[in-house]
């Protein structure tokens, strides 16, 4: 399995187009991480100098969410282009134990997204300390423990959306059906929390929302992060099972 991942890691080495993709992926997020917080006064009516450095944190991380939407749609370009006719004959003649491929991709995109989560919200944090230190606010000298809280939330998001797309692909046998999967399980509770409290607040409890909050937050009991972990394990686990399940009984 170690021979597959490295493989895996070799492709986005040497193609461009998978490289280009991860390293416009960093750029945008970085880019985007810094808008927001440099348009703090038009879209918050808030002074940038008002601000804390953790304040600043918490606005440019939202970059993190341009990680987690192109991690999406990479996963499911990755995956379909393995599924493809011709490359998956390839691909099975070389593995023929599909679970064995399966867990091997899964593998790969979770390293893979934890390595790029990582590196976006260090650089995020290097942005952040210079845009402060010129804003007059204190930089690196003014974080806290809740910056790891942040960091790890926002691992966890990115690699928690990636393995839900790379599920869907196994399932729907398409690029389109893993990205539409994951992004309405990202998106559905903004759709939810229109309806009543009575109806909405029993669905967005199963929704992995909330469950990805609780590990920003640096506020949160053990036990609402064992809660939380519980639920975001339940739809990878059942998520990744059903796409085994599919993979396994697709003829190629």
């Amino acid at each position: 399995m170690m021979n597959l991942i490295k493989s895996d890691f070799k492709k986005i080495l040497y193609l461009p187009s998978y490289r280009n993709f991860l390293v416009t992926m960093i750029f945008l997020s970085i880019l985007f991480g810094a808008i927001f917080v440099l348009t703090i006064s038009i879209t918050q009516g808030k002074q940038l100098a008002d601000l804390t450095f953790m304040e600043v944190i918490d606005i440019s991380f939202l970059g993190m969410d341009v990680t987690a939407i192109m991690m999406i749609i990479f996963t499911a370009i990755f995956i379909s282009k393995d599924l493809a006719p011709g490359a998956i004959h390839t691909n099975l003649s070389i593995t023929p134990i599909r679970r064995k491929y399966f867990l091997s991709k899964i593998l790969f995109l979770s390293i893979l997204s934890i390595l790029l989560s990582v590196a976006v919200s260090v650089l995020l944090l290097v942005i952040d300390h210079f845009i402060s230190v010129a804003n007059g606010i204190s930089g690196f000298a003014a974080m806290d423990s809740g910056i790891l809280m942040k960091i790890i939330g926002s691992v966890v998001m990115v690699l928690f959306y990636s393995i839900l797309s790379a599920a869907g692909v196994f399932f729907i046998q398409s690029a389109a059906g893993g990205i539409t999967f994951s992004l309405g399980v990202m998106f559905l509770p903004a759709l939810i929390n229109m309806f009543p409290s009575d109806v909405s607040n029993p669905l967005l409890a199963i929704f992995p929302e909330k469950a990805l909050g609780t590990f920003i937050d640096i506020n949160s009991s053990s036990d609402s992060l064992v809660l939380s972990t519980g639920i975001l394990l339940g739809w990878i686990i059942i998520s990744s099972f059903i796409g085994l399940w599919k993979f396994e009984r697709t003829d190629y």
